[in-house]
Formats: C-alpha cells, sequence, structure tokens
C-alpha cells in the first residue's frame, strides 16, 4: 500500500475517533445550578466574572463525582426561584422549610443554618424574635426570615431590601432598629463590607436546614444529588470546603479565648436544638390552627355558595331553643321550582352558578340579622329571629318577586320561582326537629300546589308530606323497628395476594323487609336520607349494631375467619350517647369482639361536627374497636385533622376507583393516598371494584384491600356462614385464571 493512502486512512481513522468523543462528551447530562450573584460565601461572580463561593466548588465536587457536567446561572433570588419552577435551572441551593416543600423537592440538608439579630452599635438589644415587635426591622425579600416573620403574629415594620449587605448597609444608616439575616452572609458582609457601626445582639434564632432544591417530580436529578452528595462527604472533600469557605466566619475568637468559644459553641448548639424544637412547634401549631379554620369553615359553610350548611343552620335554630330566647321567630324553606329543568339545560356547571347567584340575591334583600343557609341540593332556609310572621312572609315574597323582576337567567331560559314554606314558633318551642319537618312540610305542599307561591305551615300538612313527600319514610321505618323487619346483608372485603383474593372482612348493610313477604328489600339508599334528615337514624343504627353484635356472638367460627366486622354509622349517631353507652354495655358483656368491630364513618359526619365526633371516635377506640372513614375523599379532607382522628382505615370513594385504569389522574391520586395512609398508620380499601383490571392498577398503586361487585354483591347474611366456609376465603377471578 502506497504511503499516501495509509496517511489518508490514519487520517480518516483519527477524525472519526474525535467525531466520536465528541458524541460522547455532548451527550453527557448538563446539570444547570442556579444561585443569588452576591450571595457570598455561597455564591458569586469573582473579580473575573467566574462563579465562586462554597455551592459552586461544592456542585463541582458531586458533579464530578456522579460523572456528569455542570453549569451556573446566576442572578438575583426572585430570577432563580421562578427559573427553577419553570425548568431553566436544575438545582438551586436555598433554605428548608414546609412551605417551600409544597413547592420544590430537596435533597439532604447539608448545611445547619441560623440567623442573628443586627443592630446598630449602642442600638436597643433584643434576645429573640418576639422581642422584634412593634419595632423597624430589616428583611430580605421573599427569604426564609422573610416568611417567617409573615406568618408571625408580630406588629412589624418590614422593610424589604434585596441582599443582606443591602440591609446592613441600610442598617448602618441608623434609621432602623435591627436586621434579621442569615449569620454567614451578615458576619461576612461585616467583615469584608467595613459596616464597623454595627453589632450583633442576642443568641442565635431561627435555625434552618439549607438543602439542594429541584422541581417537584425530578426524581431521577434528586438521587444524583444524594449520591453525589454522600461520596463527597464520604471523600472528606465536603469538610475541606466547608472549612475554606464557611468556618473562617464561625472561628473569629481570638485563641486565647479557645475555650470560651468553645463554651459558647456548645451553648449556640443548645440553643440551636432548642430553637428548632420550638420552630418546629411554632409550625405544628400553626398547622393545627389552618385545620382547625378548615374545618369550621367546612363545617358551617356550604362549598358551593359560601352560605352556612344544613348542619350549621341546625345548629343555629337548636341554640336558639336551647336559649329560651323570648320573641317570636320564623323560619322559611325556599325550593327552586322545576330546578331538573335547569340543570338539564345548563348543565352542572351551568346550574350550580345559578344557585350562587340566587344564594347572592336572597342574602342582599334579607336583613343582616338573618340567617340563610343551603339546606338541600336545590332548597335554601332562613332564619329571622324576634320577627313576626306576616313581616316573614314580606321577605319571602320579596325575593320571590325580585326573581321575575330581574331575572338570573337571560330570556332563553323562563325566570327562575320558588316554592316557600314558612313556620313561626317562639321561646317555649324546644323541638329543633319538629321546626324544620313543620318547614319542609309547609314547602312541601307549596311545590305540590303548583309552585311559585308562599304556605304557612298548618297541622295536617304532615299529612300531605307523607303521601308526596320524603317524610313518608319516617312512619314506615319506625313500623320496621317496632316490627323487627331491620335484616342484615352483607358484602366482602378482600385482600388481594397475587391472583388469589382472601375475604378478611365484610360490610354489615341494613335493609328494610316489607310487610309483603313477595316484595324486594328496600335498600339503605332509599330511606337512610329521610333517617337522617327526620332524626330516625341513631334509632337504625342502634338496632344495626344489636343485630351485628347478636350474629358475631352466635357465629364465632364464622368470625373467626374474619379479622373484622364493618358497621355504618351515621352522623347523627355521633352526637346519640345512647349509642356509645349500648357499645359500651354491649363490649363489657363479650370483651372479644370489641378487636373484631369496625365502625364506618363518611367525612360529611366527622366535618359537620369535628369536636364531638373526635370525642366518640376516642371513646371507641378506647374500647379496642377499629374506625374505618367512609367515602374518603369526597370531603375535602384535611391531613391536617385527619391526623387527629383515630381512624385504623381509608375507604377510597368509588368516584376515584371506578375508570382508574383509563385514567391517569385517579391513578396518581389513589397512590398519593396509599402514600400518605402509610405515613399516618392508616390502611387504605379501595371500594366499588368491578372488574379484574381495576384490581391490577390498584395493586399497582399499593392498594391490597378491595370491595366492590366483582368480589360479591350485597348477600342475605344467613348465606356468610357458607361463604366463609367455602370458597369465599380463596378465590381466583376467572380471567386471572
Amino acid at each position: 500500500m502506497r504511503p499516501t493512502a495509509c496517511v489518508n486512512r490514519l487520517r480518516s481513522g483519527l477524525v472519526g475517533i474525535l467525531i466520536l468523543a465528541c458524541v460522547q462528551a455532548g451527550a453527557e447530562e448538563v446539570i444547570v445550578v442556579g444561585g443569588e450573584d452576591g450571595y457570598r460565601p455561597y455564591e458569586t461572580l469573582d473579580e473575573e466574572g467566574q462563579p465562586a463561593g462554597f455551592n459552586v466548588d461544592l456542585m463541582r465536587a458531586i458533579a464530578e463525582e456522579t460523572g456528569k457536567e455542570v453549569e451556573f446561572r446566576l442572578g438575583d433570588w426572585p430570577e432563580m426561584r421562578r427559573a427553577l419552577e419553570a425548568g431553566e435551572i436544575d438545582a438551586l441551593g436555598m433554605f428548608v422549610s414546609e412551605q417551600r416543600r409544597e413547592q420544590v423537592d430537596f435533597a439532604p440538608a447539608h448545611v445547619i443554618a441560623h440567623h442573628r439579630i443586627f443592630i446598630p452599635s449602642g442600638g436597643e438589644r433584643f434576645d429573640s424574635i418576639e422581642a422584634l415587635d412593634g419595632h423597624s426591622v430589616i428583611v430580605q425579600r421573599q427569604a426564609l426570615s422573610h416568611e417567617y416573620l409573615l406568618a408571625a403574629e408580630l406588629s412589624l415594620d418590614l422593610v424589604l431590601v434585596d441582599s443582606d449587605t443591602e440591609g446592613l448597609a441600610l442598617l448602618a444608616r441608623g434609621d432602623h432598629d435591627a436586621a434579621l439575616l442569615t449569620e454567614h452572609r451578615g458576619r461576612y458582609a461585616m467583615r469584608n463590607k467595613g459596616f464597623d457601626g454595627l453589632a450583633i445582639s442576642g443568641p442565635p434564632v431561627l435555625p434552618v436546614e439549607y438543602a439542594l432544591a429541584v422541581r417537584q417530580g425530578n426524581t431521577d436529578l434528586l438521587e444524583t444529588l444524594e449520591t453525589g452528595l454522600e461520596q463527597v462527604k464520604a471523600s472528606g472533600e465536603f469538610d475541606r470546603l466547608y472549612a475554606r469557605w464557611l468556618q473562617p466566619l464561625e472561628d473569629g475568637e481570638p485563641r486565647g479565648r479557645l475555650l470560651i468559644t468553645t463554651l459558647a459553641v456548645i451553648a449556640a448548639v443548645l440553643t440551636l436544638a432548642v430553637g428548632w424544637l420550638l420552630y418546629r412547634l411554632w409550625l405544628s401549631r400553626r398547622e393545627m390552627r389552618e385545620a382547625r379554620a378548615e374545618l369550621e369553615h367546612l363545617r358551617e359553610r356550604d362549598r358551593l355558595t359560601g352560605v352556612l350548611s344544613r348542619n350549621g343552620f341546625e345548629r343555629r335554630i337548636d341554640a336558639l331553643c336551647q336559649q329560651k330566647v323570648a320573641g317570636n321567630h320564623s323560619v322559611l324553606i325556599f325550593n327552586v321550582d322545576r330546578f331538573r329543568i335547569y340543570n338539564d339545560r345548563l348543565g352542572h356547571v351551568g346550574a350550580d352558578h345559578l344557585l350562587r347567584d340566587l344564594a347572592t340575591r336572597m342574602t342582599s334583600l334579607l336583613p343582616e340579622d338573618a340567617v340563610i343557609a343551603r339546606v338541600g341540593a336545590d332548597e335554601f332556609a332562613i332564619l329571622l329571629t324576634d320577627t313576626e310572621g306576616e313581616d316573614a312572609d314580606a321577605f319571602g315574597r320579596q325575593i320571590a318577586r325580585s326573581l321575575i323582576d330581574e331575572p338570573l337567567l337571560d330570556a332563553e331560559h323562563p325566570p327562575v320561582t320558588l316554592s316557600i314554606g314558612r313556620v313561626s314558633f317562639d321561646q317555649n318551642e324546644d323541638s329543633m326537629a319538629r321546626i324544620l319537618r313543620s318547614a319542609d312540610c309547609a314547602c312541601l305542599v307549596a311545590r305540590e300546589g303548583g309552585g311559585n307561591r308562599l304556605h304557612v305551615w298548618q297541622p295536617d300538612d304532615e299529612q300531605v308530606a307523607e303521601k308526596v313527600g320524603e317524610l313518608r319514610w319516617v312512619p314506615r321505618i319506625q313500623s320496621a323497628l317496632r316490627e323487627h323487619r331491620l335484616a342484615l346483608f352483607w358484602q366482602p372485603i378482600v385482600r388481594t395476594d397475587g391472583e388469589i383474593h382472601h375475604t378478611v372482612a365484610v360490610e354489615m348493610l341494613v335493609r328494610i323487609r316489607p310487610e309483603d313477604p313477595q316484595q324486594a328489600v328496600i335498600a339503605a339508599g332509599q330511606f337512610m336520607p329521610a333517617a337522617e334528615r327526620y332524626f330516625v337514624a341513631s334509632q337504625v343504627d342502634r338496632r344495626v349494631l344489636d343485630l351485628t353484635l347478636d350474629w358475631m356472638g352466635k357465629h364465632p367460627e364464622a368470625l373467626e375467619c374474619l379479622e373484622r366486622v364493618n358497621i355504618n354509622l351515621s352522623g347523627r349517631s355521633l352526637g346519640d350517647k345512647r349509642f356509645l353507652s349500648l357499645l359500651e354495655e354491649r363490649v363489657r358483656e363479650n370483651a372479644t369482639l370489641a378487636p373484631k368491630i369496625c365502625l364506618e364513618v363518611t367525612e360529611t359526619a366527622l366535618i359537620s361536627n369535628f369536636d364531638r365526633a373526635r370525642r366518640v371516635l376516642e371513646g371507641i377506640h378506647r374500647l379496642g374497636c377499629g374506625i374505618a372513614l367512609d367515602d374518603f375523599g369526597t370531603g375535602m379532607s384535611s391531613m391536617g385533622y385527619l391526623r387527629r382522628l383515630p381512624v385504623d382505615y381509608l375507604k377510597i370513594d368509588g368516584s376515584f376507583v371506578s375508570g382508574i385504569e383509563e385514567d391517569a389522574d385517579a391513578f396518581e391520586f389513589v397512590r398519593e393516598i396509599n402514600r400518605l395512609a402509610q405515613k399516618m398508620g392508616q390502611i387504605p380499601v379501595a371500594e366499588c371494584v368491578e372488574n379484574p383490571a381495576i384490581v391490577k392498577v390498584l395493586k399497582r398503586a399499593g392498594i391490597e384491600l378491595m370491595q366492590g361487585y366483582l368480589f360479591g354483591r350485597p348477600a342475605e347474611l344467613a348465606e356468610l356462614d357458607e361463604h366463609l366456609r367455602t370458597k369465599g376465603r380463596e378465590t381466583v377471578l376467572e380471567d386471572e385464571q
């Protein structure tokens, strides 16, 4: 081969190698790290315009350990926060707070920093953040100290600056009382900027973790940072970087006072620990206050319209009856005529908008002391205290007339009209249930009369209501109680284990057997709403408890196959002392039953009177019984108050389970419920499981306990023994065999 050809081939080979090397180099992942320009000693641009500082060197060391490339982008702090949220940068060092955890994900903290109170030399001294109350305080905008002071219950004149150096320069002019800044930054600025007229007051305050933050969900980068940080610490490089950049700011004492300095450091550490505990306590108390405020709002207010809920309205009337307030009072019930037509024409969103507008109109036309509530899907109620019946009627007619004169909808839709029922009572009335039932009956008579009218309650209105309204269920329920026609059905709750599904629990379901044996049993959904509305639900609950415990006592072999037996508990029973007394009495008779009993309550029942419900549930838990929160996810539960309840199981509402195999958002919601439940020591149960595809998706989400028609429809209690003895204990779904 000629030399020229050899040279050409060699040249081509070298070019190929260079191209391959460039491609490989370009394929390396580049981590873009943000930082605040001028935030010495953590990060800044040096005299040559290059990034320098503790965070810069630390990220370079992490990148080297993990085989990554790193690029730095420095700017002002708000810009860097925005860039991280927008994905323009990948990582950003910042102080850790609970509020920030909701916005970003943090790697393990690598520095514990604290803040100091800086003052003009000779100025007033402050030994704590609370001592700053009533003073002018400088703080960096959007810094953790700024967030803390905004949340603190202090009266402060906050002066916002863009950097610690700017804050100390402003403080040195003598126009402000103090500055709350990070110690490293403050000491660095005092040492290098010549702020001789300043001093530090009091011990270290507001200890805080400092860590690298990434966008929420960027788990790959988070794992890279965690791995790299561990390797940098293991190699000793972290200690060298810390000593170079941060240690000089902590070792400013003369060598002759080494012992005093050591003692001061120990005291500072103890102060930090105590301060951190106090800070965590403050955060915990703030969460509890927020949870209480949220619960109070949910308990008292209708989420759609903002007016009172039915429970809140009932409490107002009950309080009025209990206080024996002198005077004549009136309750009016308003029902929207033909609301289903508006719902069909406007859709659910438009119908909701209509209800909000109606609540606003009613509120604007009523006296300031009137109490207005939404008591049903298309029903509102008004309480007028110390108001004669004729005056109450005038208010009702004024509202109805305004809807004709100034319609809520355009001309394409018929004007909204109302059926109005009114009942009056005086200070001698002591039955909130009778007042509301009478108002309901009067409203029903107005509606049956054609609507768009007001009817004043008369004693024979109840006869009309029993024929055409929900009230007809009350005597039927009471008759079923007297004649022992309440029956128990059951539905299995299974644990999935591979392809095998074990029945580990059952939920007891109440039914009414009709007087005619040829007719079908009546499901709870038909009569329990009326039982709740007209105050007979607690009687039903007590009978169901009796029947369930009787069965448990008579079938020990079947009970041995079950981990628990679930019994539904209505909201009314949470305030019924007789129910808890009955449960205590029956459990004392046979203490071995308690661990097998699990009472199910809904979120709505809890929210309606949280404090009372919590006390009842705690009493039930002390007996050794379990608690399940039913329909979880539909009542806007707050984890802040959920942690305060003795709940053992979270039953995920079927609206999140049905169709989950095709709904990625529902899958993520259920998986998050499972994660949070396990963190709080609670066990999730998925309801309404109807096909094997749902089972597979739920298992991927970590859910092991399930209930639904796929595993069994409600069945007669007499069939439960046979089910537990044979195929019910271990079944295999047909299309999984």
